[in-house]
């Protein structure tokens, strides 16, 4: 598998590789059909080169779905009508004639004829099989690929589904032998391709399972494979084999029939068989390619397995909850005490430094991005104010340099946010502001990992004459990137600039998208705002793509709402619901987000605590705090303030903060801490 790359926010690239869903069998293994036969499992995929032997159709065994071996080549012998392209294994053990029967698809030597559906017997499960001699359905094109036979629960016939290309799919009865149809039988058309607008133009890979008095048809589109893949699993369903079927499209309220697709770690999931397993639960194999692959450009598609129930009379996939964690938090290491005098030697206001934000690069270096003062102000001295500093750690965190600093000469610049896009390049953006006169998101960029900047672009700005922005205020604070499914550049802020509108907010959370990597930016989205109470005021915003492919967005809410944290989850990072989000227990002020690669979710805020999710949000707990306050939040809250988070390797977290020292100012810390798995919540 793929190294994988830890952080928070990442480099586009690699964003989706931050973890991997298991495989059950890593390598090629398409189409997967997966039988429980003498107390073993098999699994039988399409021709591969895998594992460093070419198999026409391969097989795998295993005693308990965990650990998988490809044992050889079901077919080792091709069938006398067919030369090549032997796709789609099923195979069943037919009680009748007492043997295990293989059904696949193949090209024939006759290329004019097209591809035909062949069988094949065995002994044995693992095989070998020897092909019948002649093929069951010869059509052209794709019509006669992907079989699946099934012994009828109710009727005890035997019956073959299969195609379909651009057609329909289509079930026929089989006579028992399985060598033939059933005389006098004929093929029904039971789905039509492009019935379903998202991936049905071609429908193929059926299943048909019995479940509570329905037939349930499984199938795949519209393409499975390579750099164009766009692949999902949907299901329909009927009281009768042979059909009418009912789309789930057709009755839901998404108008969707989809019930697996693309997410965080896999790409183009699909063509499915659905088993039993010894203790009678009910499991779906399909095979995906590999998000971290599919971003190499490697198009391989891999064997997975979950667990499948049926509910309110349609199936839905289990997928496996992250092993809820704790962290037992280690060492500390000091990225900057900032300053207390100036070059002259002459002592400076006490601040420290402060708001510090963190960046892994793709070449396993880290960035800090943070404020210090080194002047009097721009109130004092007319080039002064709030500066960004940028320090480097080549050591994953344990020892820090500082490279640059950026400046805006005569106004206070803060906030540090650090992105890197694909080509190697580091966006930071800031607030720089004088402060109820002037307020702008500027954007920086460096082509050098850190070490030389230029101004890019300004997100937003609002503009005035001293003193006409405040009263009430009219700012825009804390910028926060993220990438979008579609690798376009998002950012989060919060903004005062609707609060003499009508109707008035105080602060919103504003977004706006670049489709030019941050060079320009498009119009105002709301993110967060609250019809029908102007005084509350939503801030502070920070997103992340968490391990089922979804956002979270997490923010603290002041005025009424005394700054609890609240939250809101969106598929694409675009769209969230209208008003305030949902509220998370037992944190206050300033919160940040980190997905784990395990799939936990952490979070922190100025009360120094770190709560912990192993649900996608939908609920917390608290965990053992990184940071010793001497006095309660509520006597002194500045002790840790504006916290993030970030994951250095597998086993380990660390929580980056402005710690309060004794004489006045912040130190920027990072206390390190383990994961420790606890099980399920």
């Amino acid at each position: 598998m793929k190294k994988i790359v830890y952080g928070c926010l990442m480099l586009l690239a690699t964003l989706p590789s931050v973890a991997q869903k298991p495989a059950a069998i890593d390598t090629d293994f398409p189409d997967p059909t997966v039988i429980l036969a003498n107390g073993k499992y098999y699994a039988y995929a399409t021709n591969s080169g895998s594992a460093g032997r070419f198999r026409n159709i391969q097989v795998a065994v295993s005693g308990d779905l965990k650990n998988w071996k490809i044992i050889g080549d079901a077919l080792p012998e091709k069938p006398s009508w067919g030369y090549k392209d032997f796709w789609a294994p099923h195979v069943l053990y037919n009680e009748t004639i007492n043997k295990y029967v293989l059904f696949y698809s193949a090209e024939t030597v006759d290329t004019a004829a097209g591809k035909a559906i062949g069988v094949a017997f065995a002994n044995r499960p693992e095989g070998p099989f020897r092909d019948a001699g002649a093929p069951l359905i010869v059509r052209p094109d794709f019509e006669a690929i992907d079989p699946m036979v099934l012994r009828d629960p109710r009727s005890k016939k035997y019956y073959m589904v299969w195609g379909s290309g651009f057609q329909p799919l289509r079930i026929r009865e089989m006579d028992p032998s399985m060598k033939t149809f059933a005389a006098g039988s004929v093929d029904h058309a039971i789905l039509p391709a492009g019935a379903d607008k998202d991936y049905g133009k071609l429908v193929e890979g059926a299943w048909i399972d019995y479940d509570q008095g329905y037939y349930y048809l499984y199938y795949s589109g519209d393409n499975c494979c390579g750099v164009d893949a766009h692949y999902a699993v949907m299901v329909a369903r009927s009281k009768n084999i042979t059909g009418p079927y009912t789309r789930l499209g057709a009755v839901s309220e998404n108008k969707s029939s989809v019930i697996l697709e693309s997410d965080a770690m896999i790409v183009a999931p699909g063509h499915n068989s659905v088993f039993k397993d010894k203790e009678g639960q009910k499991w779906i194999a399909y095979h995906a390619i590999p998000r971290a692959a599919f971003n190499e450009k490697k198009y391989g598609r891999i064997l997975y397995l979950d667990r499948i129930v049926y509910k309110n009379g349609w199936p839905a996939l289990i997928k496996e909850t992250p092993p809820a964690i704790s962290i037992r938090w280690t060492d500390s290491v000091t990225i900057s005490t900032g300053y207390r005098e100036n070059e002259t030697g002459e002592a400076l206001p006490v601040y420290g430094a402060q708001y510090p934000r963190l960046l892994r690069l793709a070449n396993g270096k880290w960035l800090a991005g943070y404020t210090v003062l080194r002047n009097k102000g721009y109130k004092r001295d007319a080039k002064g104010g709030l500066e960004l500093e940028i320090s480097e750690s080549s050591d994953n965190g344990k020892s820090w340099t500082k490279i640059s600093t950026i400046t805006d000469p005569g106004r206070d610049l803060d906030n540090a946010q650090l992105v890197q896009l694909p080509n190697g390049d580091v966006l930071l953006a800031g607030r720089s502001v004088r402060w109820q006169e002037s307020y702008r998101l500027p954007v920086y960029q460096s082509s050098d990992g850190g070490r030389n900047w230029r101004l890019l672009s300004v997100i937003d700005t609002n503009e005035g004459a001293p003193g006409t922005l405040g009263k009430p205020d009219k700012g825009l604070y804390e910028p926060h990137f993220y990438f979008l499914k579609d690798g376009r550049l998002a950012v989060l802020y919060a903004s005062e600039k609707h609060v003499t509108g009508a109707p008035s907010y105080s602060q919103i959370i504003a977004q706006k998208i670049s489709a030019d990597s941050g060079k320009t930016w498009g119009p105002e989205i709301w993110v967060a705002h609250t019809p029908g109470h102007p005084l509350s005021r939503p801030g502070m915003p920070v997103a992340d793509r968490m391990q089922d492919g979804n956002y979270i967005v997490v923010y603290e809410v002041c005025g009424p709402e005394d700054c609890g944290i609240y939250y809101k989850t969106g598929a694409d990072g675009i769209h969230w619901e209208e008003g305030l989000g949902t509220k998370i227990p037992g944190q206050k002020a300033a919160p940040y987000v980190c997905a784990l690669s395990d799939g936990n979710l952490l979070l922190s805020s100025n009360l120094g605590t770190v709560s912990a999710s192993n649900d996608f949000g939908k609920t917390w707990r608290q965990l053992e705090m990184p940071w010793t306050h001497s006095v309660p939040f509520e006597k002194d809250w500045h002790q840790t303030i504006w916290q993030s988070i970030y994951q250095f390797d597998e086993q380990t977290v660390g929580v980056v903060t402005s710690r309060k020292r004794s004489g006045g100012g912040h130190d920027v810390k990072i206390r390190f801490g383990r994961i420790e798995k606890m099980g399920t919540l």
